[in-house]
């Protein structure tokens, strides 16, 4: 028996496929602040991305995945996180996990953007990360501990690791829970900006406790908005998926022009920054914005989540066309991790989306996400295995005061204005600047532990990302990937390749990562 406990913040597929690797010497607390169904995972419409097909090969994937992150990726952790999700996915299929299959039982693949070839696997047709959290709650042994409706407020670091952390349960009360490894898996920062497809309680909480821990985080200027969530009357109703493209529809005008023709090879399923851009400034134009899904029959039993939701907006189905718009996405940025999760905080781990690995670089694949909680869930559970069981000693006080947040006196949706008009998918340095001051010069109170709501609590944190995000935008004098400067329009290799902006409590920094930007593929 190890006796050890990891805390688990956050469940969604990352979080949950290291609990569900975790053999039972280890009690394992999973902890997230609405239920277990509410997360980014569940949200997936698109699939799980790995080559299948004879004339498929990993190399292929890989080169896929670097040619959609722009110069960006780490070569060593792409080439390592597509062989092993590879793996885990035949595990998948091996214990039947129920990927769509056609009427001779062969897996239906479908193609997204700027993938050569289709390799897509989907669940449900359009609901592959939904069934991927019921299927990883259902591996979940007894000695992992579900604690929903439960916040996570700030890491507990003792003697330069990390021990524990602070939390609020649903009636306000505050509890200091010990760990001997403490792993976050809480999504990224979707709500940063207006419209968005992550779910609602994604508010950068991962970072930013990470942040306040003393972690790096890195590449946040790198945010990914996806050309097409549904918007009718200035409501966003959620994504419609990129798989949609990939069974052949087509973005179209209101005069039914298409709008990729002519902009680049791979036309409506170019890489998600490309698409986004190009509909970008469509909309800047004038124009409305449509999918036209007239070409794909049995829509609705193909794609019932989308189907759902076009019903839910008043649109009509049979009439061929949805009324799209580009909204963030993903955060390809995060905390700086290592191969394993492991962050520059001993015993604090970050996986998901709250993570920086390299594997996604300045812009993700389509369907790498999923695949990537996979695995490093998966790695970080077995790095915690090999390591020993150093005992806690407890040197500090446990005094909830003296845990404090400085909360803006704003609102989330002040923030959430500012960034989408400034910070959004095209930024100049007047506009960068303009939301730095404004940030930096928003009045706060400082608010402890026990007296702050959890209201205040994503505020904080939204406010706290708000600002690194801006000041890596400025930063960062070059156009790559989710990150795009109109002052400076051009991928500056000479100045820039390899470089991440580095943030940590104790400033900012510009480092070389020297396994950013090796592209060299050799073939076995």
């Amino acid at each position: 028996m190890s006796g050890q406990t990891i805390i688990v913040v956050g469940a969604g597929a990352a979080a949950l496929s290291l609990a569900a690797a975790m053999p039972p010497s280890y009690q394992v607390i999973v902890i997230t602040k609405k239920s277990a169904n509410d997360s980014n995972s569940t949200l997936a419409q698109g699939g799980i991305a790995t080559s299948i097909l004879a004339e498929d090969t990993s190399y292929s994937h890989i080169e896929d995945t670097l040619y959609a992150g722009c110069g960006h990726n780490h070569f060593d952790i792409v080439k390592g996180a597509i062989t092993d999700g590879k793996r885990l996915v035949q595990e998948l299929i091996k214990h039947h996990f129920p990927f769509d299959v056609d009427n001779d039982g062969n897996l239906e693949l479908g193609k997204e953007g700027a993938h050569s070839i289709n390799r897509i696997l989907h669940a449900g047709g359009d609901a592959t990360g939904r069934m991927l959290i019921q299927y990883l709650l259902k591996q979940l042994g007894e000695h992992v501990i579900l604690k929903e409706y439960e916040t996570a407020a700030d890491l507990w670091v003792e003697n330069g690791r990390c021990t524990g952390v602070w939390t609020k349960d649903s009636a306000g009360k505050t509890h200091l829970r010990k760990a001997d490894h403490v792993v976050i898996a809480a999504g990224g920062c979707g709500h940063l900006f207006q419209i968005n497809t992550n779910n609602r309680s994604v508010t950068s909480d991962g970072l930013s406790l990470a942040y306040r821990a003393g972690a790096e985080l890195t590449d946040l200027e790198f945010v990914q908005f996806h050309p097409t969530l549904l918007i009718s009357d200035g409501v966003s109703y959620g994504l419609v998926s990129e798989a949609v493209r990939g069974e052949g529809a087509v973005l179209i005008n209101q005069n039914g022009q298409p709008v990729m023709e002519g902009v680049h090879p791979l036309k409506d399923l170019a890489p998600r920054d490309i698409v986004a851009r190009v509909l970008h400034q469509k909309q800047t134009e004038g124009a409305r914005l449509f999918l036209d899904i007239r070409n794909i029959s049995n829509f609705e039993s193909r794609f019932p989540t989308i189907s759902s939701l076009c019903e839910k907006a008043g649109i009509p189905i049979e009439e061929g066309q949805i009324p799209v718009s580009p909204g963030m996405h993903f955060l390809m940025g995060g905390v700086s991790v290592n191969k394993w999760g492991e962050t520059t905080v001993p015993n604090l781990y970050v996986i998901g989306e709250s993570a920086c690995t390299g594997f996604h670089g300045a812009n993700r694949l389509a369907s790498n996400s999923l695949l990537e909680c996979l695995v490093f869930g998966r790695r970080a559970a077995e790095r915690i295995q090999s390591k020993k069981n150093l005992p806690v000693v407890n040197k500090k006080l446990h005094n909830p005061e003296e845990v404090v947040f400085a909360v803006p006196e704003s609102t989330l949706e002040d923030i959430q204005k500012k960034m989408t008009k400034f910070v959004s998918i095209v930024r100049t340095a007047p506009e960068l600047l303009k939301m730095k001051n404004w940030l930096e010069q928003l009045p706060v109170q400082i608010i402890n532990v026990k007296e702050i709501t959890n209201e205040q609590l994503e505020l904080s944190h939204v406010w706290q990302t708000a600002k690194l995000m801006t000041q890596s935008a400025l930063l960062r004098t070059e156009s790559r990937g989710g990150h795009y400067r109109s002052d400076f329009p051009v991928k500056e290799d000479a100045i820039w390749k390899g470089k991440q902006i580095i943030h940590s409590v104790d400033g900012i920094k510009i480092r070389k990562n020297e396994g950013i930007g090796d592209h060299a593929i050799v073939q076995a």
